[in-house]
This record gives structure tokens, sequence and C-alpha cells, in this order.
């Protein structure tokens, strides 16, 4: 059956707006998150076992009264479509039952994951106490930290470039003389690095919205999970039910370990080079060919030739894996979607994306 768009959209807003959304003091939105201090949240077991065990229990019991009264009756005037719609709904009121029942264990195992088990190592892998979500903060941090280096780095270098870059040597007594700017082709230099600046604002701003996006995630699947299971119960809003199923999963699960896989082999790469303390050699030097001294262009190269290969790593480390991590978010939302209830349709985000 189909869906119309507007009863989806009731039945979602719905679904954020009863499932563990409290408003607090001052108007401030409050989700329990499903992992906290590197186990599960006594919030969500509270939550989940007070609250949303027994609705999810009595929708699925409710289907499965129905299912047993209509296949009896299809089997006493031997109506096989009922037959066989009956067994179907009851099948499903099973499962959902065994969602509802082993829902607390799942969550647990990904909270208390061992993420040195996997094979995974680093700064922020810090055992059996780390879960996915706090690996994955740690690691977008991390990238958050070297990118804002960068920033204060090449901010300063434009300011010490462009000032080098007016200094005058000579005399000229009435504006009638000899005036040397022996370092005036540092001001190209410094206009090189507003584009650099923006790049790099740009990526800590698209971190840092990673970083938000990694601390809502447990609460995402807080709030969608359990409406997700009451919906998936009923066969009128089965496939709305098991998107958000997807979605919770996908967001809990695979978009952490994305982030932990693609920004723990990225982050230990990110590195500023310490060009910036070499020695500059005698500013007399630069008289003694038509140009730079040999020594002035190895410390000018020596700082740009790493500045440069980190701005490159930025635009690949906050841009383009997050295109990636996404693109395999969004098709693995998909397909979990489909194995839940039917195939919800990215294709729209996709194209966005």
């Amino acid at each position: 059956m189909n869906i119309p768009k507007k009863l989806k959209v009731c039945l979602l807003v719905l679904a954020i707006s009863l499932a563990g959304c409290t408003i607090g003091a001052g108007g401030t939105l409050d989700i329990t998150p499903a992992c906290q201090a590197g186990a599960v949240s006594a919030g969500f077991i509270n939550l989940w076992s007070a609250t949303w065990q027994g609705i999810c229990f009595l929708a699925a019991t409710t289907v499965w009264a129905v299912a047993i009264l209509v296949y009896v009756v299809g089997f006493a005037l031997n109506h096989q479509k009922a037959i066989i719609w009956a067994r179907e709904q009851m099948q499903e009121a099973v499962f959902a039952m065994l969602i509802t029942m082993f829902v607390i264990g799942f969550v647990s195992f990904l909270c208390t994951l061992d993420l040195n088990s996997l094979g995974l190592g680093g700064a922020c892998l810090g055992g059996a106490t780390t879960n996915f979500i706090d690996a994955a903060f740690c690691s977008l941090s991390s990238m958050y930290l070297t990118l804002m280096q960068g920033l204060l780095l090449v901010i300063a270098l434009n300011s010490a470039m462009a000032a080098a870059a007016t200094f005058t040597i000579g005399f000229a007594p009435g504006g009638v003389g000899t005036v040397f700017t022996p370092l005036a082709v540092l001001g190209e230099v410094a206009n090189s690095f507003v584009p650099a600046s923006i790049v790099l604002v740009t990526s800590a701003v698209l971190t840092m919205t990673q970083m938000v996006l990694v601390k809502m995630s447990a609460s995402i699947f807080v709030a969608l999970f359990p409406i997700g299971v009451i919906l998936r119960s009923f066969g009128a809003t089965r496939g709305f039910g098991g998107g958000l199923i997807a979605i919770a999963l996908g967001f809990l699960l695979f978009y952490p370990f994305l982030v932990v896989l693609f920004y723990g082999s990225v982050g230990g790469n990110m590195g500023i080079s310490d060009a910036i303390t070499q020695d500059y050699s005698s500013l007399s030097d630069s008289f003694s060919s038509a140009g730079p001294s040999p020594g002035d262009a190895n410390w000018f190269g020596g700082i740009l030739s790493p500045l440069v290969g980190f701005i490159g790593k930025a635009i690949m480390g906050a841009i383009f894996i997050p295109l990636l991590m996404f693109m395999i978010l969004i098709v693995s939302i998909k397909g979990l979607s489909a194995a839940l209830g039917e195939e919800v349709d990215v294709s729209n985000l996709t194209r966005l994306i």
C-alpha cells in the first residue's frame, strides 16, 4: 500500500516529537543518547523499558491477534489470499517482537565494542571503553584542530609576507632618489594565501558540521528506532517503519564507523611541517644576485611546499571524503530499508550530494 507523502511527513514529525525528546528549561531540546561513557545509556534503557518496549509489544500482539482472526476466518472460508496475508502478518509481528526483545543487547554490543579487536588502532581508540561514536568524534576533533592550526599559520604568513613586501631600502629626499624593495615579490605570495585561508575555513566548518552530526547520531537512533518498530508492525506503514529503522541504524553504526575508518587514516598524515622555524638568511644576501639568494629561496620553499600539500589534504579530508562517506551511508540505508520493509527512495538526495 502506498502511503501519501503528507502522512509520511506527519508520522516522521510525530516520531521525532515523541521518541525520547523532552523540552527542558529555557526551551532546550534534550534527547537521550544511546551510548554514554563507554556503555549503553541508562537513560535509553529506562526510556525503552518503561515506555517503548510495552508499546512495541502491544503493536506486535495487536497485529498478531488480528492476523490469527483473519487466518481462522480465511481457513473456514477456504480463502487462500486471506490465509497468505495472515501468515505474512504473523511473521512480521514475530520479527517486531524479536527486535523489541534484543534491541538493548544490540545497542549494548555496539556501545561496548572494542574497536581494537577489528584491527583498528590510533590515538582515538582507547580500548573497550571507546565506542564508535566517541572514536569518531575524537577523529573529527583532531582533524578540526589541525585545520585551525593550519589556518593560523596561513594568516600569520600572510601578515608577515604582506608586511615584508613593503620593506624599502634607499634614500629619496624630496621624492627624488633611489629606493629598493627587495622583498616586493612576497606581495604576490601573500595574495596566494587568501584562497588558501578560504579553503581552510570552509574545511573547518564542514568538519565541525560532521562533529555535530556524529554527536547527534546516537540521539537520532533513540528518536527514530522506537517509532520505526511500531510502524513496521502494521502492514500499511511497514515500508515507512523499516525506513526509519534503517536510518536509525545507519547513523548509529555505519556513519561513525566510516568516520573512524576514513579520518583515522587521514588524520595521521595531516601534520604541518616545522619549516617556519628555519633560519632566514641575511637580507643583505638578496643584493648578491638579481633576486632572492639561494638561502631565501630554500626558506620560502620549505614553508610553501608542505603548506600546499597540507591544503590539498584538507580539501580531500574535509570535502571529498565526506561526499564518499555519505554516498556509502545512503547505499547502506537503502539496502537495509529494502530488507526491513521497502526500499527508501534516496535518488534525489544522491543527486544533491
